[in-house]
């Protein structure tokens, strides 16, 4: 069997479930993958060019946790909103910026998502600062996991900005009612 693996049109991980289904394994991320030693099992694993990085529930948490503005939010709620999918500058900054009328919306999104990845890189030590893949070759995109968005909204629903979050942002609202 011949496997043919494009790494400009497929993440780690979707190669290596094709890999594990080459050889009858489980297409998922193997069991037994657990976070810097201790019995946290991962949620996520971000393979970088020169590190991988595994990603816990409680990391996620952690990290959503950080995020202290309404546009932050906004953000992470926007590239989790639709799992699986690439998320890129112009997207984000039409959703976190909506009616920017010095149209300086792309920049603003882009600083919001600078201080995302800060974060956590400073405070929870992920090399890649995020929990999402992204996609650097031409503009940056950014893509979550299933299980990644499912336990970053939730997070992001009880964080003590999530009204603040409704009233700014009614596309969140919308689909926060349509999930209900």
């Amino acid at each position: 069997m011949q496997i043919i693996i494009d790494t400009t049109q497929h993440t780690f991980e979707e190669a290596m479930a094709v890999v594990r289904a080459a050889y009858g394994l489980d297409a998922q991320q193997p069991p037994g993958v657990f976070v810097n030693g201790t019995s946290a099992q991962a949620v996520w694993s971000h393979h970088g060019s020169w590190f991988v990085q595994h990603w816990d529930t409680e990391m996620l948490h952690r990290w959503v946790d950080l995020l202290r503005t309404t546009e932050q939010l906004a953000a992470a709620w926007r590239i989790c909103m639709t799992p699986g999918a690439w998320v890129g500058n112009p997207q984000l900054a039409e959703f976190v910026v909506p009616a920017d009328p010095q149209d300086r919306g792309v920049v603003r999104a882009r600083a919001a998502v600078q201080v995302m990845a800060n974060l956590g890189r400073r405070e929870i030590g992920s090399p890649g600062g995020m929990p999402f893949d992204r996609q650097d070759k031409g503009r940056s995109a950014y893509k979550a996991a299933k299980p990644v968005a499912d336990i970053v909204l939730e997070q992001i629903r009880w964080s003590a900005l999530y009204e603040r979050l409704l009233e700014e942002y009614p596309a969140v609202r919308e689909q926060a009612e349509a999930d209900a």
